[in-house]
């Protein structure tokens, strides 16, 4: 490490980033340079001081990227850096140079204001390491009896053409929380603007957008991504009353791309299990981080650790004792949407 310098990007060596990302292996053959660099150029909130990179003889090795975001937790929007496009050139790895560079980088989260921070892993043991904390309740799969037969009545597919104006229709349920009431842990996007923003950066053109009507509102809404020919809900809300609706978006985006299954977080929302319950639907709940055998790897479990506690009571108005984040923001509430990855 005597001759390796930690610093962060400069406004022109995007490209020199990029080479260096281009090497992470995908499983599908895409290629690190297309993938990295949307969550450069479609990000708002780029920034070069946002990448952190290790140089070592005038070459970029290693590098770090943040994600300065604003997260809900108890009615506050909290300050929050995402972690993300951690990558080391094989040639320097088992040097100590990333577990260097990110403890610098948790070091500029906290000098510029930042009390959380999320990441999302398999190496848990790793950035175990470094304060971070498994977090994420895990996933279930939905096999619905109905799916494969005709769509739902009230369930349409968003029309970008035809549709001209009803994100911002939508963001009023966003706003309101996946089952009517404020989810803790997501990102707060502030404005339509914000939320329209994160359609940019959901990761996969095969996204949809499924509609539920309610009279002559919006009983629900869905996201959904096609990976690999599996299916994955990126986010979802819904009216207080919309539980129902949203088992029909479920069934009508599962009949829509021809599967009977689909995977979506462990959120909270008892209305929508039992909604689900009623309709017979079989429910596979995958092991958590914490039920997966020693000599297995890890599901991708989203981590979070705090960066100041000092900082973060102040915010929550609450005295610094305890595990605040166990206080505040506990497992079993956690709710973080995969449309905001990083």
């Amino acid at each position: 490490m005597a001759d390796t310098r930690l610093r962060v990007l400069r406004a022109g060596e995007i490209e020199a980033l990029l080479d260096l990302l281009d090497g992470w292996p995908f499983p599908d053959g895409q290629s690190g340079r297309i993938f990295f660099r949307r969550y450069i150029e479609l990000d708002p909130a780029f920034e070069p001081r946002n990448v952190w990179v290790a140089e070592q003889g005038g070459e970029l090795v290693s590098c770090v990227q943040i994600f300065p975001r604003r997260v809900r937790v108890r009615g506050e929007a909290l300050p929050m850096g995402g972690i993300g496009s951690v990558f080391t050139r094989p040639d320097h790895r088992r040097r100590g140079v990333a577990g260097a560079l990110l403890e610098r980088v948790i070091d500029a989260m906290r000098e510029r204001g930042m009390v959380l921070s999320y990441l999302l892993a398999e190496r848990l043991r790793w950035y175990g390491q470094y304060g971070y904390r498994p977090w994420s309740r895990g996933w279930r799969t939905l096999h619905w009896p109905g799916a494969g037969g005709s769509l739902a009545g009230g369930a349409r597919r968003y029309d970008p053409a035809a549709d001209a104006g009803e994100l911002e229709r939508l963001w009023s349920i966003y706003a309101g929380g996946a089952a009517g009431a404020p989810l803790d842990g997501i990102v707060d996007r502030g404005s339509p603007e914000d939320w329209q923003g994160s359609f940019r950066l959901a990761g996969t053109p095969e996204e949809d957008i499924w509609l539920a009507d309610g009279g002559s509102r919006r009983a629900a809404y869905l996201r959904v991504a096609d990976f690999d020919g599996r299916l994955r809900v990126l986010e979802w809300g819904r009216e207080g009353d919309g539980a129902p609706a949203l088992c029909e978006l479920l069934a009508a985006a599962m009949t829509g791309r021809g599967v009977e299954a689909i995977r979506m977080p462990l959120v909270r929302d008892e209305a929508l299990e039992g909604s689900l319950a009623a309709a017979g639907t079989r429910i596979d709940t995958g092991p958590a981080w914490n039920e997966v055998p020693p000599d297995a790897t890890p599901p991708a479990t989203w981590m979070v650790r705090s960066l100041d506690d000092d900082a973060l009571a102040r915010r929550l108005n609450t005295a610094n004792t305890g595990d605040l984040l166990a206080r505040f923001l506990p497992p079993a509430r956690f709710a973080f949407w995969e449309a905001d990855r990083f």
